[in-house]
């Protein structure tokens, strides 16, 4: 139980996973591709995503175990034997390694995109790099690792699986989503965590900075994220997106007027908030796609199931806001 723990799937089984698996849906619709004709390659690329998120949750908490000491933390890995914590970043790696050989192999694109990931955790976490406490190379190499190159991937081994050339506009523009959504999410982690830090000592890109002034920062980044969110949401062109766009700012709307959770960038207050376009990229984009491949492709439906039981709470937890802000508590 304690090593399943370490795995700390809860912090990104329905936060990192499903934003990834929309990009893969939203390139097999942009190519005019059967989404449930690729479900083994979705499902494989999956499980190769999952075996490096439970790789990186170990090695953070292998390399925080001081730090988090110093902070009054709790530390999952602190207390397992030193042959465990060497033993389980080997099998991932090993994992990891055959998921290239065997899945990914000979698509060199695919190849580099799933490698780097490793790569820039593995630099943010451990000395005598530990970019985590290198400013912005840190903040860079976080969203590299959980966000750009995860997101590259899928675009480029669905296009690979389904003999596509890689559209150089469309890879572009996730791409830069992916990279604004991952730099606000490590953004926010590190400026929630911010005092914890300053008590242990830590460096980090938030330590250094005033969150009182960050505001143009953070509004510049989210106008890049909205404006490549906007072209991808053009390139697609269907109308089930468009409308999961406009119900999702339904969702803001009511959030904060009547649930009273002020949406926020990356700075947020002590009092309820929402995370701008953070639902979208985990509920109302991947839904919305299967949404229409469950009406016009054959056997779509089938992948939606599977996707709403495998990720099923934030989906849940968005039409509780609705009928609680819409009907009342």
């Amino acid at each position: 139980m304690k090593i399943v723990k370490a795995f700390r799937h809860i912090e990104w089984w329905e936060y990192k996973l499903p934003p990834l698996l929309g990009i893969a849906y939203a390139t097999l619709l942009f190519n005019n591709q059967n989404i449930f004709t690729q479900g083994l390659y979705i499902l494989l690329a999956l499980i190769s995503l999952i075996a490096g998120a439970v790789y990186v949750s170990i090695i953070n908490d292998i390399a925080d175990i001081k730090d988090d000491a110093a902070a009054g933390k709790q530390n999952r890995m602190e207390k397992l034997p030193f042959f465990v914590k060497l033993l389980l970043p080997g099998i991932c790696l090993i994992t990891g390694l055959l998921f290239i050989i065997f899945l990914y192999w000979p698509d060199y694109l695919s190849c580099l995109f799933y490698s780097i990931p490793w790569i820039a955790f593995s630099m943010y976490s451990f000395k005598p790099i530990r970019l985590k406490n290198r400013g912005i190379l840190g903040v860079l190499a976080d969203a590299s690792g959980a966000h750009i190159f995860t997101s590259l991937l899928m675009v480029s081994y669905m296009c690979f699986r389904t003999n596509q050339q890689v559209n150089t506009a469309w890879i572009c523009l996730i791409g830069i989503w992916a990279a604004c959504y991952g730099m606000r999410g490590i953004l926010w982690h590190q400026f929630h965590d911010r005092e914890n830090d300053i008590r242990a000592h830590i460096e980090t890109f938030a330590t250094k900075r005033n969150p009182q002034k960050f505001n143009n920062i953070e509004f510049i980044i989210l106008s890049v994220e909205v404006s490549a969110l906007l072209c991808i949401l053009f390139l697609l062109n269907n109308f089930l997106v468009y409308a999961g766009f406009v119900l999702y700012l339904l969702v803001v709307f009511v959030r904060y007027r009547k649930l009273h959770r002020m949406p926020v960038i990356i700075i947020a207050p002590e009092r309820p908030h929402q995370i701008l376009l953070q639902d979208f990229a985990q509920v109302f984009f991947p839904v919305s796609i299967l949404m229409y491949a469950a009406f016009t492709q054959p056997d779509g439906w089938i992948v939606l199931l599977i996707h709403l039981l495998l990720f099923p709470f934030r989906t849940l937890q968005v039409i509780k806001d609705l009928k609680n802000g819409l009907l009342g508590h």
